[in-house]
């Protein structure tokens, strides 16, 4: 995902949710002096125009805007924080917090990866607006304050879909990831080596280069990663920033790093922590933040919270890596190795589980000696 497109969505985001509050408090304030019972129907209403336009271009995408060439890169149930996620052919899958029945796409794409042309978008859009229409004529003819707002705020709600989709016409937009490279990416999950293997059988591409960047990391060569995600940056492939972020972070606690590679670190995070917060589920970046400023027991309980998100089993596994790491810098050397045994359990054999092993090791026998010395 390109940072001109990145830049597209916030501000899409952001112009809806103030039209969405602005709308909101222009319904509800004629009622505010009629007492608590009197604006209920009114924000009922604005609940109800709101979620029906949300299944609406859920249903959308999942049907008639394929014909179009539009697709869903993923799909969110409920709202509020992320507590589950998983991987699934069409993208990430997450259950949020809250169980409110709200269906919604991650993100979107379209089926080929490039932009949508003029005889694809007008359609596509026209389509959807009068579906728009049709199911806000429908909620509006239940009448009162309940039904005006819920017709004007599922009118409101088509303005983020129109806007998203008019910013993937404009821009580089996300396709399907090829089937010999999804391949790659679930080996991953479950055996390194033969995730190397099968990439290096693929021809060069810039797909294949930015999975290997996922590769090298589970190999744990750190240096190799650092610098060609630094390429990738200097393009433009701001998303990279995450992977970049946490290589240099792995890299500093072998030992390994720079100075200048610390300081990369709080440069890439700066880039990362701004990314979308679905691409940041599950991962153990601010932990990893925490633990180069020395604060154990915040690193703690944002590994922990990482880990639980249960997201794809590489990333929950270096999650609970980085969780055992954070015990470990605590004194807590019983709670780190069994944080570490769930992080085996949990995922590959990555190099970097092979490296805390050996550490923790090293300091239980330390530990051990000096208890026997004394």
């Amino acid at each position: 995902m390109r940072k001109q497109l990145l830049r597209r969505w916030t501000l899409v985001d952001k112009t809806y949710r103030v039209l969405l509050a602005a709308a909101v408090v222009a319904l509800c304030l004629p009622y505010a002096g009629g007492g608590g019972t009197a604006v209920l129907p009114t924000a009922a209403g604005a609940l109800a125009g709101t979620y029906a336009l949300r299944w609406l271009w859920a249903g959308y995408l999942a049907g008639p805007g394929r014909w179009f060439g539009l697709r869903a890169v993923g799909w969110s149930f409920g709202v509020g924080r992320v507590v589950r996620a998983a991987l699934g052919r069409s993208g990430p899958r997450y259950l949020r917090r809250i169980p409110l029945p709200v269906l919604a796409p991650v993100a979107l794409g379209t089926r080929t990866g490039e932009p949508l042309r003029p005889g694809r978008l007008v359609p596509a859009l026209l389509l959807f607006l009068g579906a728009a229409g049709s199911v806000a004529s429908l909620l509006a003819l239940v009448g009162g304050g309940f039904g005006r707002s819920a017709a004007v705020l599922c009118l409101l709600g088509a303005v983020r879909p129109v806007l998203l989709t008019v910013a993937v016409s404009s821009g580089p937009a996300s396709g399907p990831l090829p089937a010999d490279l999804s391949e790659v990416l679930a080996t991953l999950q479950r055996d390194v080596p033969e995730a190397r293997r099968l990439l290096d059988a693929l021809p060069e591409s810039p797909e294949t280069r930015e999975a290997e960047l996922s590769v090298l990391l589970a190999e744990g060569r750190y240096r190799e990663l650092a610098d060609r995600a630094a390429e990738f940056t200097a393009v433009g492939e701001e998303h990279t920033a995450l992977l970049h972020a946490r290589a240099l972070a792995y890299l500093d606690e072998t030992g390994a790093a720079t100075d200048a590679d610390r300081a990369a670190f709080h440069t890439r995070y700066a880039v990362a922590r701004h990314l979308p917060r679905d691409l940041r589920t599950g991962t153990d970046l601010t932990a990893l933040d925490h633990l180069a400023h020395g604060r154990t027991g915040p690193a703690v309980d944002e590994a922990r919270s990482a880990a639980a998100v249960a997201s794809p089993p590489l990333r929950r596994s270096m999650a609970y890596a980085t969780l055992a790491l954070a015990l470990h810098r605590a004194g807590r050397a019983e709670e780190a190795r069994a944080a570490l045994a769930t992080a085996r359990r949990t995922g590959p054999a990555s190099a970097r589980l092979e490296f805390l092993t050996g550490l923790l090791a090293e300091t239980g026998t330390e530990t051990e000696t000096a208890t026997a010395g004394a």
